[in-house]
């Protein structure tokens, strides 16, 4: 009986850890992600709402590393990441809306906000058009940590109306 006690409470706290481990996945609030050429891990961003639904004026979106390369692990960003590259710049927030840039990118802004049915998009404008951002690729040849040579940023969107998919190729 005090093996089955035990066996009970290990696999209690074993499902515990691993629901924490993965709390910081953000899978259903999963605004965009971004790819590289460099290997198979995805930076994700997610949103974060108050209890209301509306944006967290403190932190409206949660970035993550998804290491396909480590089984897919979920893990934060680094300090260096989040300052020189991955990071964003917020431009102004409201409990509805927020626009930023990224801090390696400030040629363009993009908006997090709420759509018709309720949920956050991220959106910015694409060869003329409003367009609800999906994910981007960025293409590495080379260089190094602090200087990567970058020869172009994919832009994969949707037209919001539509849903008429779109790429933009973007040279930094």
């Amino acid at each position: 009986m005090r093996k089955m006690i035990l066996f009970i409470i290990l696999a209690i706290i074993v499902l515990h850890k691993s629901e924490a481990a993965d709390s910081g996945r953000c899978e259903n609030n999963s605004l965009f992600k971004i790819g590289r050429s460099k290997d198979a891990n995805e930076i994700y961003y997610a949103v974060r709402t108050t209890l209301d639904g509306e944006l967290d004026l403190s932190d409206p979106i949660h970035i993550y590393w998804k290491k396909f390369t480590k089984n897919g692990v979920i893990e934060p960003l680094t300090r260096i990441q989040c300052a020189f590259a991955y990071g964003l710049n917020f431009l102004n927030r409201s409990p509805e809306r927020a626009d930023f840039q990224f801090v390696s990118y400030s040629k363009r802004t993009f908006s997090v906000r709420k759509t018709k049915d309720g949920r956050f998009k991220v959106f910015t404008t694409a060869n003329g058009a409003e367009v609800e951002v999906e994910r981007l690729f960025i293409q590495i040849d080379g260089g190094t940590f602090w200087f990567p040579k970058i020869s172009r940023i994919e832009l994969h969107a949707r037209i919001p109306e539509v849903g008429v998919p779109v790429m933009e190729i973007i040279k930094p």
